[in-house]
């Protein structure tokens, strides 16, 4: 800190540094830190000053301002809280749930009945990546605006043409996968192989929330 600075300074601003720089320490901040911030802002203290403006009146309370260069738990825990909205990423997280609850009931079908009919790979791909994109279009334009007022908030008819448009859509995908895909590139898989792909599906969908605490696009905001 520049103590040069500090000797300019009026009763007042001294006052203003010294309850700042107690607030700082008890924060835990080292010298180095607290030298650092004052250097910073001793300028801008000296130059109100010469205009008759204190240092409380720009910066406010001393305590205040010194405790907002330390992240207090709640903030922490707000921030850990937020979730990411990132649809690329809320697309897959709904897709590798899909994929894996699909491939795991097609194995467990399969591994209580042999001749239990079950989803090829593109069937279980196109149901799991489909369902994502339709779960994200409904988060998107209903779930997400549920905790606004209600003037914000879509109309119950709009909200339930978007919704049936998704599922339509999903539906659509898949028919079409189903009649495009030749059926030796479809073919059933065995149980060992649809729990492979419940269990990477699952491990990846665990991995990429905490990771990147993906919001969940089936759940409702509340605002």
């Amino acid at each position: 800190m520049n103590t040069e600075s500090l000797s300019q300074l009026t009763k007042k601003n001294q006052e203003f540094i010294h309850i700042a720089t107690k607030q700082l320490t008890q924060d835990g901040k080292s010298q180095e830190e607290i030298d650092a911030i004052f250097d910073e802002v001793l300028p801008s203290i000296l130059d109100n000053q010469e205009k008759g403006i204190p240092a409380r009146s720009f910066l406010g309370a001393p305590t205040v301002w010194a405790g907002s260069f330390t992240p207090k738990e709640e903030d922490k825990k707000q921030q850990k809280s937020q979730k990411n909205t990132n649809p690329w990423l809320m697309w897959l997280d709904t897709s590798l749930l899909f994929i894996g609850i699909i491939a795991l009931i097609n194995g467990l079908m399969l591994l209580f009945n042999s001749k239990a009919t079950n989803s090829g790979i593109f069937s279980i791909l196109s149901i799991g990546f489909g369902g994502g994109g339709a779960m994200y279009a409904t988060y998107y334009f209903v779930y997400r605006h549920l905790g606004k007022p209600k003037g914000e908030r879509p109309g119950w008819l709009k909200s339930i043409a978007m919704i049936a448009l998704a599922m339509f859509a999903w539906i659509v995908l898949i028919t079409v996968i189903n009649l495009v895909i030749p059926a030796g590139l479809n073919s059933n898989l065995p149980s060992w192989a649809l729990f492979v792909i419940s269990l990477a599906a699952f491990g990846l969908r665990y991995y990429m929330q905490k990771k990147y605490n993906v919001q969940n696009s089936l759940a409702p905001v509340q605002n």
